[in-house]
């Protein structure tokens, strides 16, 4: 699996690894935003809880959200089905403050301005549109579709 050999080859350096939520941790149902709902996918929620147990990994969740009502039931969610897991540690950016600019925009923003380009980046996502995006406009960061984690 291609994402593991590389945190592999990479384990003497600090690595950012920026994970979506929809489709990634949770099940991508379409047109639900109700997150009281959403079935969690337990195997990629297990990859996290071991992922956060390394020393030279700095998880993040790195999610848009509809609005700010969303945001809040994904925390909830996040406490729900992630316990071991800092909420602190996730970006949940809501379209309502970013009203016209598309997902993958906002995505391909936060990492350009939020990432130590001396260390190494990662972003895992099931969106065409989001890693085509990123993988255009971050030459810093490595990109991984959720299917890397699939064996």
């Amino acid at each position: 699996m291609k994402f593991y050999s590389y945190i592999e080859n990479n384990d003497d350096k600090k690595i950012n690894i920026y994970v979506d939520m929809d489709g990634v941790l949770a099940e991508y149902d379409i047109g639900n935003f109700d997150y009281g709902t959403i079935r969690p996918l337990y195997s990629n929620i297990k990859r996290i809880e071991e992922l956060v147990k390394k020393d030279n990994i700095n998880l993040e969740l790195l999610s848009i959200c509809k609005n700010n009502k969303v945001v809040e039931e994904k925390k909830i969610w996040l406490k729900k089905y992630m316990p071991f897991f800092d909420v602190n540690k996730a970006n949940l950016i809501s379209k309502e403050e970013y009203e016209g600019i598309p997902s993958r925009e906002l995505k391909s923003n936060y990492l350009k301005e939020n990432t130590d380009k001396e260390e190494i980046n990662i972003l895992v996502d099931d969106d065409p549109d989001i890693i085509k995006c990123v993988v255009k406009n971050n030459d810093d960061v490595k990109v991984f579709h959720v299917s890397s984690w699939i064996d």
